[in-house]
Formats: structure tokens, sequence, C-alpha cells
């Protein structure tokens, strides 16, 4: 799920696999009932900031982040991609928050559930290339992974574990002000979407620590209120990265992620340059992730982060395109209970643009945005 992120700017996908969309939604009945009881301020968790291009992908449209924890020491994964609307985080984790050490367990299944919470401003909701309108966002993912047991020297891996994945995400706009200077139009309603995907994929560690990630994921975007389905994708990723120790506890991450995107639009999302996926297209992306403790115990850490995308769109009408986008971000978490952790954070997303995306974009081909929010997330391991 590195490049999953991919929606939350990001689309993509042709259904071809039919029961893909009954297994998204009955998972989603069972992931959004912890949204229900949070409603009322709108749901979410990152939402337009995610790597915002042209195109929004599972890993955008969750903006995902992954985590992970080792011996006490909390490491920060590799930032999916942004999504089209904020960004949305995920916090994947490699053992429990209750700090419980993932001991070599390669003869049992493992699963994990997250339930995340998060509530930012963003300053160019819209995402138009001047005269931005800044709004507040709320969004509410569940993240239900089964991690299958890990088989040893397989090929060319040390280690090689496959995972199941379900990501169920709702997010609302505009509902509330955290700035007088924020809008509250009813017009950002329009904005609001659901989120679902699925993942099938596998982490691998190769002899010379190279960590290698490889998924296949299908993905849609709804209109929860209509019920429609905006757009779906399938959408096959690789990644290769390796982590160093740094700083005493610190430990450095670098990643390079490819993935490649069939998308089908069945109706244009109402907002132009949001989710403004216009076909199949190729994504790559470089990553960098520190995750840096404060303290002894591991409760308190920073993990600042920056990538830089490229999109090439390969479909007729938009054979040609091609979209960059650089994404920096300055995160803080804090373990209030080994359970359950609090995150705050900024980011800033630049997207940049050639002369084909400007004819086929407009305003909305180019932007810059900034985001700040709080988060609130559980996460449980069985």
């Amino acid at each position: 799920m590195e490049l999953t992120l991919r929606f939350l700017n990001f689309l993509k996908g042709e259904a071809f696999c039919w029961s893909c969309p009954y297994l998204l939604r009955a998972f989603s009945s069972f992931a959004f009932i912890p949204a229900t009881l949070f409603s009322g301020c709108g749901i979410g968790l990152d939402s337009f900031g995610t790597s915002n291009s042209s195109s929004k992908s599972a890993a955008e449209a969750t903006g995902t982040i992954f985590k992970k924890d080792e011996q006490g020491d909390s490491k920060e994964g590799k930032q999916s991609q942004s999504s089209p609307t904020g960004v949305q985080e995920v916090v994947e984790l490699d053992h429990s928050l209750s700090g419980k050490l993932l001991i070599e367990e390669s003869e049992r299944f493992r699963s994990v559930l997250q339930i995340d919470v998060k509530s930012y401003r963003s300053s160019n909701i819209t995402r138009v290339e001047s005269m931005g309108k800044s709004a507040a966002a709320t969004e509410y993912t569940t993240i239900g992974r089964l991690e299958f047991p890990t088989s040893l020297d397989l090929l060319f891996f040390k280690t090689f574990t496959p995972s199941l994945t379900a990501l169920g995400q709702r997010s609302y706009f505009g509902q509330y002000e955290i700035d007088s200077s924020d809008s509250t139009d009813e017009a950002l309603r329009n904005l609001d979407y659901e989120f679902r995907s699925i993942t099938l994929g596998g982490e691998g560690r190769s002899n010379s620590d190279w960590e290698i990630n490889l998924s296949l994921e299908y993905d849609e975007l709804l209109d929860f209120r209509s019920h429609d389905k905006l757009y779906h994708a399938i959408v096959s990723s690789a990644s290769f990265g390796r982590d160093y120790s740094v700083f005493g506890g610190g430990i450095l991450g670098f990643g390079i992620a490819a993935e490649y995107a069939l998308t089908k639009i069945h109706q244009q999302y109402e907002v132009p340059g949001v989710f403004d996926d216009a076909g199949d297209n190729l994504r790559t992306a470089l990553n960098l992730s520190l995750t840096q403790p404060l303290d002894s115990g591991g409760r308190f850490y920073l993990t600042p982060s920056a990538s830089i995308m490229r999109t090439a769109y390969t479909k007729p009408t938009s054979t040609g395109r091609i979209d960059y986008l650089m994404h920096v971000e300055l995160a803080a978490v804090y373990r209030i209970m080994p359970w359950l952790y609090l995150r705050s954070f900024t980011n800033y997303q630049d997207k940049t643009a050639n002369e084909k995306a400007k004819a086929l974009l407009f305003n909305y081909a180019e932007y810059n945005n900034w985001d700040a929010g709080l988060g609130l997330g559980v996460s449980l391991s069985f």
C-alpha cells in the first residue's frame, strides 16, 4: 500500500474483478460504524492534502503514511501518495501500539485494526492556481489488515510476508470554521467523498536489508449521498527502500516507488482540479522520511518526511500530460496509551504541470497548499 494513497490525489482502475466492489461494500459497512459515531464534524483522515496530483490513488486518496514500531522505536514508513484533498495519512504498524514487540512470528497469522480521526485546515481546498479558498475538513478512516505467516528464504527474499488490507474512508469539508477566513459554503459539500480500497500485497526483505513491497489494489471513489460511483481503478505497484540508524535512536528511511493505474471514470467529480485523473497513468516517486524519538520511552517522536512524485498519463485524451507533486510534512506523534495515539501535523504541497496538462486543466493544473491539523487514532493488534 505504499503508493496506495494514490486516491486522495488520485483515481484509477478498470473493474476487472467484479467481486471486489461487493467485498468493499461489506467491509465499508463495518468500517464506517465508528465513523457514524463521530459524524457531525465530518469524516475522513487526510482529505485534500494527500499528494494532490491530477490523479489520486488509494494511497493518495487516503494519503497514507505507514509507520513501523520496532523494539520501542517508532519507524515512520513510507508515505503512500498524496490525496486530492488533504494528506490522508494512514498509520500502519508492524506491531500494536501496546508496545508488544512483533517477535518473528513466522508461523502464525496476525491482524491489525486501526481507526483514525483527523481534523485539519487547508489553505487551498479547491486546489486552484490562485485565489484559493481556505476551509476545514474532517476525515474518518478505518483499516483492517491481515498478515499471513512469513516465508523464510523465498526466492531472493530473506523474509516475505503476504498481507490483505481493506480500507474505508469518508471526508467532509467546510462544516465548521477554524479561522475567521475559512469558508463554510454549501458548495463545499461537493468535495465530500467516500473512498474504499482492498489490497493484496507482500513485504519482503532481501539479504542486503533492502525492503521490497509488491501490491495489487482495487480502489473506488463514491458520492455517498447519491450512492453513485465516481471512479474505480486497479493499481499495481512496487517499491524499494532501506532504513538507516541515525542520531542515536532515529531511523532514516529512503524509498523509490512506481505504480501503474488502469482507471475508469463513471462520473466526473464536480470540483475541477480535485480527483482530476483523466486516464490510465504511470506514477513514480522518491520518498525520504525520518522517525526521531524524543524521549527514552519511545512515547513521543517527530516524523518529518518529503517526497516528489511524477505522474505520466497514457490514455488517448491525456497522452503527453505530466504532473509533478512535491510534498513536505512535519508531524509529531504522542502515545497517550499503549494503543491510543495523538498526532499533530503540518504539510505543504506544490503541484506543477507541463503544457499539455495546462491546456486540459487550465487554472487547476498547478497549485500550492498548506494543511495543518490534529489526529487521534487507535491501533489494535491480534
